[in-house]
């Protein structure tokens, strides 16, 4: 049976709705306001939720992501008093399953209610009775789920597929699932990358030609698209195509046949598309630098690719993943990752994505040098002052006086202790805190003062005075 809640202000609403459920012999939950129904959601898997638009201060339409990203995916059918068709549009565009106009038909919500659970118990088990082999694609948020499912569906069909994502999201990993998916697994998959396409060969690399074509044109050769026969043709940043390009490939599309530059004859090819953008396609036909009737026959199957800041809780299953990959890619053993170097790297925003991860993983194995454990400092710098500036803003959002309260219980003045000066306190503390971390920095880098004074920027002049004035050996780091 499925799992429906309801989140909605209106008390006359909600038990209306609770009798019309009650007449189709199911249950459901009322939530009246946003935040209730968010909690509900998250200790409970829904499978259907009906959301309000106006909830006081909260449009509901402005949730609705973050709704259908919770434990259970549910689908989202948006009611509304509201008659404005832009609501609507806006909703479906976000992905709900249906709008439905208050006050409505109890025929209407039978029907839209029931054609989104046989829907769903569809969807749910095709997925289940396949078999789906997701690669190198690292992560387990209902966001990327929801990208995977996707992949599952549209790999078993014969259609064209659109992926959309900022850079370094990893369309190529999810062209390639897509292609490993399918019927054409045993076939090849080329991968086109647009951006590298020079206007003047783009159609000569594409679809072949034939000797003597130019000037450099020695031999026939086919074009990838040839190459591509039997499996599939993964084109890379489609955006960048020239618009000659754009007018041959259409009919390539609607034909599975090209002609070869300088041919007679046409060559046909059993190919399957696959075409990826980080730009938004749907504006450019609006400006008119892509061809609309090419961006239509694109979009049959389209899967979004969700930003990695979107995921923050792939982050670092990811880490640990590519930790160990570079490793062993350098032969070295495998590094650890401390709990301050996660949540540095779970505070970063990462405009470059799972792409910018890798590099930084990158970066911290070869600043670590041979320390068994990375820390936040072999970080790059922009990653540690995401990790600083948060701490502070934290900070800043609790009074001060709630940060360090005390208690203070009157004594007589013969009991008051003699206490050092602030300064002297200072002083102490500081003292202390230089010389512990000056102990883990010669720990961590065995002694080596060059790698010392590159983790703690420090000259070397420096960092001699500093081990001097604490009695450090750092000829011996084992034995402090």
């Amino acid at each position: 049976m499925a799992r429906i809640l309801l989140i909605d202000d209106g008390e006359d609403f909600r038990l209306l709705f609770e009798n019309m459920i009650n007449r189709l012999g199911l249950k459901c939950v009322c939530a009246p306001t946003l935040n209730e129904g968010m909690a509900e959601l998250q200790q409970l898997p829904y499978d259907i939720v009906f959301l309000d638009v106006d909830l006081g201060t909260h449009n509901g339409l402005h949730h609705l992501p973050e709704i259908q990203s919770t434990p259970g995916n549910p689908d989202v059918i948006v009611v509304s008093a509201s008659r404005d068709s832009q609501h609507a549009e806006s909703a479906i565009q976000m992905g709900a399953w249906d709008y439905l106009v208050k006050p409505f038909r109890f025929v209407d919500f039978e029907q839209c209610l029931t054609r989104c659970v046989k829907h769903r118990d569809a969807r749910n088990r095709f997925i289940s009775e396949s078999t789906f082999h997701r690669g190198p694609i690292i992560g387990s948020s209902p966001k990327l789920l929801r990208a995977i499912q996707w992949v599952g569906i549209v790999a078993r069909t014969k259609n064209n597929v659109l992926l959309l994502g900022e850079t370094g999201t990893g369309k190529e990993l999810f062209a390639r699932a897509v292609h490993d998916n399918s019927d054409r697994r045993k076939k090849p998959f080329t991968v086109v990358d647009c951006t590298n396409l020079p206007n003047t060969l783009a159609q000569s690399i594409l679809f072949g030609h034939e000797k003597g074509t130019f000037t450099d044109a020695k031999e026939s050769r086919e074009g990838l698209f040839k190459q591509a026969d039997g499996g599939t043709i993964f084109l890379d940043e489609i955006a960048d195509l020239a618009a000659p390009t754009q007018r041959s490939l259409l009919r390539v599309l609607q034909e599975h046949s090209f002609r070869p530059l300088s041919s007679k004859q046409e060559v046909s090819s059993d190919f399957r598309l696959v075409a990826a953008t980080n730009r938004d396609l749907s504006r450019m036909v609006q400006e008119g630098t892509f061809r609309k009737d090419l961006y239509f026959r694109l979009k049959s199957c389209l899967i979004n690719l969700p930003p990695l800041r979107e995921r923050p809780e792939d982050v670092e299953p990811l880490a640990h993943h590519y930790i160990k990959k570079i490793c062993e890619e350098q032969g070295a053993p495998c590094k650890r990752l401390s709990q301050d170097c996660l949540e540095a790297l779970k505070q970063y925003n990462w405009p470059g994505n799972v792409r910018e991860l890798i590099n930084t993983m990158n970066y911290a194995i070869s600043n670590s040098y041979d320390a068994k454990t990375l820390t936040s400092y072999h970080l790059p710098r922009e990653v540690r002052i995401c990790m600083v500036k948060s701490t502070v803003e934290k900070a800043n959002e609790t009074p001060v006086h709630q940060q360090h309260q005390v208690t203070v219980m009157p004594k007589p003045e013969t009991e008051i202790e003699i206490l050092p000066t602030f300064k002297e306190v200072r002083n102490m503390v500081v003292t202390q805190m230089e010389a512990e971390y000056l102990i883990e920095l010669i720990k961590q880098t065995d002694g080596d003062l060059k790698k010392a004074c590159k983790v703690a920027d420090l000259s070397r002049a420096r960092l001699y005075e500093l081990l001097q004035k604490h009695e450090i050996d750092y000829k011996q780091p084992a034995r402090m």
